[in-house]
């Protein structure tokens, strides 16, 4: 049977075609996904056209909806944006790296630290809740808006024609102010915090299409990180998944809901939950350090250069570094003073080879302290690391670094695209088998 896998993520949007027989990827296409100007937003039209250009381009290569036994959406979580009751987008996508909820509110207080305070929940800037909430308070919300939905929400909803907005609970989660334990909304805490609940969608709780393209049954959107855990995990109750892309996260699975402060507990395909650290530092930290290396060559030679895989023999000149890097550029969602900083530089480890082992280091360093954070009790077993993402899939230092710091044997998966397969795998087992 095949399925197709449409994962709309932060910086690349993925077609990919799944075969359950052999568990393969026969066709897989991708696209540049960016934001508007300076802002943490993207526009939803330009990604609709991309995706039915790519869904053309699948049908041009052979794998077009006579043959296809079902479609599968995962999407980068977190984020909003607004339709219409023609179920058209009336504002543009609001990312989960959105920063709204940071500014304060007339009291002295961030947006985020209110809905925090005011709810006892966790949600955080760049969550649906607390983005909606700040348009909500400063008008910003579209006169003619009906709903709320993420980006996989939407594409789903044109590829169906379906005007009515109906969510998976994954994505429902990464909105922020969604309990595990009832399966729906707090309504009365966010109502009592001043946040408008009725852009809120339904809920879907049942495995019954979204609707249908072209006769082919469309699933409910899934956030990528369920996709793609879905995807790589074949012995979940042993393994560890570590994910590193824009941003990063370190996953496992338990059927237990066991909460704890400092982590996220998420819902999963009704299988049990993900305790998911998810850090806003991952691979574009690395990025911003192949930058700065690129910066410095050309201001000194005027030579624009890929540092990337030098950096790589680079670090690899030190299998151990003195120098500590916390190279969290892009602060912590739970200490809003933590940034990035350099300690024991001396003159001995004053070099690019010893700056970059150091600084991949303490990338592992935060993943493994999100990792300590989970409870003990389902820590207990691990023995596996499966990472994907690539983050990490391309920057072998730091593979080695998160072998040696959480002291077990890690493995990549063999698909790549692992949101988007994970999509098309969910979408066959719950829609056909």
């Amino acid at each position: 049977m095949k399925s197709l896998g449409i994962d709309i993520g932060t910086t690349s949007i993925c077609v990919a075609v799944y075969e359950s027989e052999n568990e393969t990827l026969p066709f897989v296409t991708s696209r540049k996904n960016s934001f508007i100007s300076e802002k943490f937003e993207q526009d939803p039209e330009l990604i609709i056209d991309n995706v039915m250009e790519m869904l053309l381009e699948a049908k041009t290569n052979g794998y077009g909806e006579d043959i296809l036994d079902a479609i599968g959406v995962s999407s980068q979580m977190h984020g909003i944006l607004y339709i219409n009751k023609e179920g058209e987008a009336v504002s543009p996508f609001y990312t989960w790296k959105d920063e709204k909820g940071k500014k304060l509110k007339e009291d002295g207080k961030s947006y985020e630290a209110y809905l925090q305070e005011v709810t006892g929940l966790s949600m955080f800037s760049g969550y649906g809740t607390v983005t909606h909430y700040f348009l909500g308070e400063n008008g910003l919300i579209p006169h003619v808006a009906y709903r709320m939905v993420n980006i996989g929400d939407y594409v789903a909803m044109r590829l169906t024609g379906r005007k009515s907005p109906l969510i998976d609970e994954s994505i429902a989660a990464s909105f922020g102010g969604y309990q595990i334990e009832t399966e729906d909304f707090a309504w009365d805490i966010l109502k009592n915090a001043g946040v408008k609940t009725e852009y809120y969608p339904e809920i879907s709780h049942s495995g019954k299409p979204f609707g249908f393209y072209k006769g082919v049954p469309v699933s409910c959107a899934l956030g990528d990180n369920q996709a793609s855990f879905y995807c790589v995990m074949d012995r979940p109750e042993e393994q560890i998944n570590i994910n590193v892309g824009t941003g990063s996260q370190v996953v496992i699975y338990d059927k237990r809901n066991i909460y704890k402060e400092r982590i996220e507990v998420r819902p999963y395909l009704k299988k049990g939950s993900l305790y998911v650290g998810a850090s806003i530092n991952g691979g574009k930290v690395y990025e911003r350090l192949a930058a700065f290396f690129e910066e410095i060559i050309y201001e000194f030679t005027g030579m624009k250069i890929n540092a990337f895989e030098k950096m790589s023999f680079i670090g690899a000149e030190k299998t151990a570094s003195s120098l500590l890097i916390n190279p969290s550029l892009y602060g912590s969602r739970l200490n809003k003073s933590e940034y990035a900083k350099i300690e024991n530089l001396t003159a001995d480890n004053f070099h690019p080879s010893d700056f970059i082992r150091a600084y991949v280091r303490g990338m592992a360093e935060e993943l493994f302290q999100l990792y300590m954070d989970f409870p003990k009790e389902i820590r207990e077993g691990r023995r596996e690391i499966i990472a994907s993402g690539n983050g990490i899939r391309k920057n072998r230092l730091m593979a080695e670094e998160i072998e040696k710091k959480f002291d077990m044997r890690l493995r990549f998966s063999d698909i790549e695209e692992e949101a988007a397969a994970g999509a098309a795998k969910a979408a066959l087992d719950l829609l056909v088998q």
